[in-house]
């Protein structure tokens, strides 16, 4: 009886199950794939000065943190994070910078600019 429930089956259900298993399989062998290459991207950036970390969003201390989880995680994940956080921060503060000179801009006293003018403060900032 269980043979014959086996051989009822459609033939394209079967292939439907082998189909998703071999997905999953390639699924996982692509993200360890994926990982590896960005692990050796990561790598590369170790062999940056501190000046083009900053260029980019990071500092050592992230690459290294990044590089030191498992060899199954993908490492550009944790810096894509670590930088937009940093970024993230950088333009709130240049935000309420430039809020703060707007506020302050109207208060300034702001005359035409004369020869004499630049000179006595000049001579004013000196004395």
């Amino acid at each position: 009886m269980l043979i014959m429930t086996i051989a009822t089956k459609p033939f394209a259900s079967v292939l439907g199950v082998v189909t998703r298993i071999a997905a999953r399989g390639f699924a996982g062998v692509t993200s360890l794939t994926k990982a590896i290459i960005h692990r050796r991207e990561v790598l590369r950036l170790t062999e940056l000065d501190e000046r083009g970390l900053k260029d980019i969003g990071l500092v050592r201390s992230d690459v290294e943190g990044a590089l030191a989880t498992s060899w199954l995680d993908d490492p550009s994940t944790i810096l894509a994070a670590r930088s937009g956080a940093r970024s993230g921060v950088a333009s709130a503060r240049r935000a309420e910078g430039a809020r703060q000179a707007q506020v302050k801009a109207p208060a300034m006293k702001v005359g035409p600019v004369t020869r004499q003018s630049v000179t006595k403060q000049a001579v004013a900032c000196s004395a």
